[in-house]
């Protein structure tokens, strides 16, 4: 996946992580619920969404996205 190897080495290992979660826990992150990825689960790893969807065999890597945290 080009666009994950451009990443810097921290937010790979970070996202590395929770991508190998998801071979057991496949459902552990949340659906976004608005916007242009609606229905798509994320993770936060550093300062970028990972944004994936999953299907009956497989988990696809959607978009990985910079982002800034909110704050409350």
């Amino acid at each position: 996946m080009e666009t994950f190897a451009e990443l810097p080495k921290s937010i790979k290992e970070k996202a590395a992580k929770s991508i190998e979660l998801l071979q057991e826990y496949p459902r552990m992150y949340p659906v976004r619920q608005r916007g242009l990825m609606r229905g798509y689960r994320y993770f936060a790893a550093g300062r970028h969404l990972v944004y994936y969807s999953l299907t009956s065999q497989e988990v696809r890597i959607a978009a990985v996205i910079p982002g800034a945290m909110r704050r409350a």
